[in-house]
């Protein structure tokens, strides 16, 4: 065999897409700022203004993580994204720059972060099924943190300061605001997901339009409530309904799986409760 068509190893194989990767971490960055330039001169009534702003701010960084997912980078190049997008929220807490610019730089910040890792780690993930427990107890989390007085996500949701740095958000139809919707837990997990779905040829499609529907459904809820809706539990829900391969735990996992996943949905129900009786 010819030096030419000689194989090369997987593990020395170059990386190949980045093309994707650098479409999916600007596809946000990019539809924030020809939306600030439009928004501005949009007449939309207030529901299809927010519900607009909403859109916006769910499916580009959804889109956009979904398409940088389907590149793998070397784990320390993948931290030393996470670093840089992190250090990045930190700086932008201290600065506070323009509503617009902000919207910009954190909607990339919070992208890239969940991409390096959420992805990263969602691909070294050894069984499919280990994505079903962690639906589970991401969404009792999620609900707990919201319900709880001292949960961080009760905390966030606030806190216009926090939303600020730590929500993608989106400019809103007919004004110079924009308006927050995922929150970086949302986006790790979604990534999280994405990363499983890759590395173990999971029907990629359905697994992204999981996470679109479920958001989807937790911003339809929030803005029939006026409430704070965790958007991991409907997400959560239609991952493990979209693809059953992450249902068929091994015997040797279903012990672990099945008391983490009652513990945890034990919580999120106790707090639930508490939270209705309290409102009685």
């Amino acid at each position: 065999m010819s030096p030419e068509t000689e194989p090369v190893p997987s593990g020395e194989r170059p990386p190949t897409g980045y093309w994707r990767l650098f479409v999916g971490l600007l596809l946000t960055p990019v539809s924030v700022a020809i939306a600030a330039r439009v928004a501005p001169r949009m007449l939309l009534g207030e529901n299809a203004a927010n519900a607009t702003a909403f859109a916006g701010a769910t499916l580009f960084p959804i889109l956009g993580l979904a398409l940088a997912a389907t590149v793998e980078l070397r784990l320390a190049f993948a931290l030393g994204a996470a670093a840089i997008a992190a250090t990045l929220l930190l700086m932008l807490a201290a600065l506070s720059p323009s509503v617009i610019a902000m919207a910009l730089l954190v909607d990339s910040a919070l992208v890239c972060l969940a991409w390096a890792l959420g992805c990263t780690l969602g691909r070294r993930v050894q069984h499919a099924a280990h994505l079903l427990p962690a639906c589970v107890v991401a969404a009792s989390a999620d609900l707990v943190s919201l319900l709880s007085p001292e949960g961080p996500s009760h905390a966030i949701a606030q806190s216009d300061r926090a939303l600020s740095v730590l929500a993608t958000a989106f400019p809103v139809p007919g004004s110079l605001a924009i308006a927050p919707a995922l929150g970086v837990g949302d986006l790790l997990f979604m990534a999280l997901a994405l990363g499983v779905a890759r590395a173990h040829q999971l029907p990629y499609v359905r697994c992204v339009i999981a996470c679109v529907s479920g958001t989807a459904l937790a911003g339809v809820a929030a803005a029939w409530s006026g409430l704070p809706v965790p958007a991991l539990v409907p997400i959560a829900a239609l991952l493990v309904l979209a693809m059953p391969e992450i249902r068929k735990l091994r015997r040797n996992d279903r012990s672990a799986a099945h008391w983490s996943m009652l513990i945890a949905s034990s919580v999120a129900l106790v707090a639930l409760a508490r939270t209705l009786l309290s409102r009685l």
